[in-house]
């Protein structure tokens, strides 16, 4: 996808992502967090905790995690919420991975976006179920 393409199809309406990193690795939102997607938009209330499960080990082993810090805060929400069909929301990880001016090289965000395909269904099904139970 060109360079272009891609940052008019992301844009971080209500700022930079502010964190603080738990105790177990998890990291807290300070602020609430708010994107635009495609002309969809995405509302991280602040202080809601990301623990990066729904990426497999593998994709954050063979990408940069400083790339795509805020494609997987906003992937971990979005499995969470199931406000965007899982398919949908693999999809939007790879599209935030790869904008900004620190974005993930296009090797990482597709390899990263093809790992997530195959291993994220465990915490897809885990996260759908908890929504069921509450």
């Amino acid at each position: 996808m060109p360079k272009a393409e891609t940052d008019q199809t992301v844009m971080i309406v209500s700022g930079p992502l502010q964190t603080e990193r738990l105790a177990e690795g998890s990291r807290r939102l300070l602020r609430a967090l708010v994107v635009n997607v495609r002309g969809k938009e995405i509302v991280i209330p602040a202080h809601f905790i990301a623990d990066s499960h729904s990426l497999p080990r593998l994709s954050q082993f063979m990408t940069d995690c400083s790339r795509v810090d805020l494609a997987g805060v906003i992937h971990d929400r979005l499995y969470a919420t199931g406000q965007f069909t899982r398919c949908e929301t693999d999809t939007i990880w790879r599209l935030v991975a790869r904008s900004g001016s620190s974005r993930a090289n296009w090797l990482q965000a597709w390899l990263g976006w093809f790992l997530i395909r195959l291993g994220a269904r465990f915490a897809w099904d885990r996260a759908q179920k908890q929504n069921r139970l509450l």
